[in-house]
């Protein structure tokens, strides 16, 4: 008996520290990035890992001048989530290198393991959601800074 308390009181230092469900590799809607999301000192954080051949390969929308040069490959694109639940976080900032604008976010993991990404300017249901597929690392080689 006192070998299973043992071996339970060790166990629980690693559950209270899990990896959030919404962790891990993302492939964008239109399949043109991989996005690497992990909890960060911003609350949970979005990194452009892998980058479609013939993509946008320089944050040239970028508003600052002095960013444009700056590579997609590692960009923040998104980051200040708040989490809600495992798996729910609220309040963030995602930011469409496409455009060059910063959007408010919610990201929340679906019933069939999909990540559900809402960006929107003012109140949340006016606007755009996308759907994200979890990939493995091994599925999409990382670009280079």
């Amino acid at each position: 008996m006192r070998v299973l308390i043992a071996v339970i009181l060790a166990l629980i230092p690693v559950a209270a520290y899990a990896e959030d469900p919404a962790a891990g590799y993302w492939l964008t809607q239109n399949e043109r990035s991989v996005i690497e999301v992990k909890e960060c000192e911003q609350g949970l954080c979005g990194y452009v890992y892998w980058i479609i051949e013939g993509g946008m390969q320089k944050d040239s929308k970028n508003p600052d001048p002095g960013l444009r040069d700056e590579p997609m490959c590692g960009l923040p694109i998104f980051w200040g989530f708040e989490k809600e639940t495992a798996g729910n976080w609220e309040n963030g900032k995602i930011y469409k290198a496409d455009d060059g604008d910063t959007y408010s976010a919610n990201v929340e993991i679906q019933e069939d393991g999909t990540l559900k990404v809402s960006g929107y300017v003012g109140f949340s249901f006016l606007g755009k959601t996308q759907i994200w597929n979890r990939v493995g690392t091994g599925d999409y080689e990382a670009c280079k800074i």
